[in-house]
């Protein structure tokens, strides 16, 4: 149940950012892959160089020389698969992933549907930890983090945003909420907390809603001395 809450408030706060988590990989690719496609599927000429005007195909997949995918281009990605299970990118995903020589997914260079958000991502073989997000209108994410600790920027035309977190907890942040975001981060808060069924402890609750809002906010909203 912990982990539907987590869930719900990771949910919200994309909402409120006007952004969504995203996943996927990395622009020095582009160059790479267009060399490989050129050297790869074109006709041949003289002095053994090959040419092409124009590639038309839904995927391609380059393979190392023991057979592992290394790249993959195409519309309509496959989710990726994390310790031999499959993960759900929660969109319809186009673009390119990269893999280790192990084929375990590494990055990826993407854009979503239907929300047309675009993402450029750096994973670990465990998991991701740097994302590069845009929405389609106006919004623009920047994030890093390892194990529990992380750096999260975001700015649009409204304003720009900057937090830190700690051990699972938000420690600083910038600027300030202003007493109205505090009463609708609340509100929204409480909102999502109505849809859960049984309503787990208020510490495990206060836990959650500190990774997204200072403590001071949630101890508030929650009515936790």
């Amino acid at each position: 149940m912990q982990a539907d809450i987590h869930a719900r408030l990771a949910a919200l706060e994309r909402s409120n950012r006007h952004l969504r988590a995203l996943l996927l990989a990395t622009a020095l690719a582009v160059p790479f892959l267009i060399a490989l496609i050129v050297a790869g599927f074109a006709r041949p000429t003289g002095g053994g160089q090959i040419t092409a005007d124009s590639l038309r195909v839904r995927e391609l997949v380059v393979l190392d020389s023991l057979g592992t995918v290394r790249v993959r281009l195409g519309a309509h990605l496959p989710d990726a698969i994390i310790d031999g299970k499959p993960l759900r990118r929660g969109e319809d995903a186009s673009g390119i992933l990269l893999y280790d020589d192990g084929g375990r997914e590494r990055s990826g260079y993407v854009t979503f549907a239907p929300s047309r958000n675009v993402a450029l991502t750096l994973d670990t073989r465990d998991r991701q930890v740097a994302l590069l997000a845009a929405d389609p209108l106006n919004g623009v994410a920047a994030r890093l983090w390892g194990g529990t600790n992380w750096v999260d920027m975001r700015a649009d035309t409204g304003g720009a945003h900057l937090s830190v977190g700690r051990s699972n907890e938000l420690v600083f942040w910038q600027p300030p909420l202003t007493e109205t975001e505090a009463a609708a981060d609340c509100s929204d808060l409480k909102a999502e907390l109505s849809h859960v069924n049984p309503q787990p402890p208020v510490d495990k609750i206060l836990a959650a809603c500190k990774m997204h809002l200072p403590d001071s906010v949630c101890r508030e909203c929650l009515g936790v001395p």
